[in-house]
């Protein structure tokens, strides 16, 4: 089942207007000053019961203790999947397999086009899925219609080894990293896409700083609640229809 999820500082204001949102998942984004002590991070989230998937920092040279921070925050939140870029994943992704090897490294889509992109896919054990990255940078801004279905055919092969989507609320033109409401139809159809191949993890609301608000925050999750519901709905409504057909 989809988890929707915003992405966040792990810091406990940053937590607590989200879970006053409504949000019951997030996606710390972690830096080199926020890996030297997780614990503030780990207590706040288990005082709500937030579940969390951590953001590996983008850039820095790492220390063997911000690697084994991340480790102990995945362990202690019992996170399942860890998001890391293709560059940082290239110099400390086996570093971290040897501090845990049972960790799910999904590794995000960038600016890749063409092979470069299938190249990607094929790489990696575990995906996480940029669907902004997608349409902007892989497809270079197409129109709606061959954006879904390229992620349809995308999930067709890969669907196994997405473990964690991104999805912004992109317009064509646009400025990146806005909310999902941003783009209603987007997220409406890139959900039921996901739920058509059971997609059992985050899909995140990955927004810029000025979007972290409370109005935005519970913008985004009503509009998933009211899909979820209708989904629901039309669910219970097929499964009567069965019951009363003749056998």
């Amino acid at each position: 089942m989809i988890r929707f999820a915003t992405k966040l500082a792990p810091s406990n204001e940053s937590l607590e207007r989200a879970w006053n949102a409504g949000f019951r998942n997030t996606e710390f984004w972690l830096n080199e000053a926020s890996l030297v002590d997780v614990e503030p991070a780990i207590q706040a989230a288990m005082a709500r019961g937030m579940k969390v998937v951590p953001h590996f920092p983008n850039r820095g040279d790492l220390s063997e203790a911000h690697l084994a921070n991340t480790v102990h925050l995945y362990r202690r939140l019992d996170c399942k999947a860890l998001v890391i870029h293709e560059p940082m994943a290239a110099r400390f992704e086996r570093k971290l397999r040897e501090l845990h090897p049972e960790i799910r490294i999904a590794v995000e889509n960038g600016r890749q086009r063409g092979e470069a992109f299938e190249r990607w896919a094929a790489a990696h054990q575990w995906l996480t899925l940029d669907i902004e990255h997608v349409w902007k940078f892989t497809l270079g801004d197409t129109n709606f219609d061959s954006l879904i279905a390229f992620v349809r055919k995308f999930l067709k092969a890969h669907a196994s080894k997405v473990i964690h989507v991104h999805l912004p609320g992109y317009v064509l033109g646009s400025p990146e990293h806005r909310p999902s409401y941003f783009n209603a139809g987007l997220a409406r159809a890139i959900w039921s896409l996901l739920e058509e191949h059971e997609f059992d993890g985050f899909v995140v609301s990955e927004a810029e700083l000025e979007f972290q608000t409370d109005p935005h925050l519970r913008r985004d999750t009503v509009l998933f609640d009211r899909w979820r519901s209708e989904q629901n709905r039309s669910s219970n409504q097929a499964a009567l229809s069965f019951r009363k057909t003749p056998t």
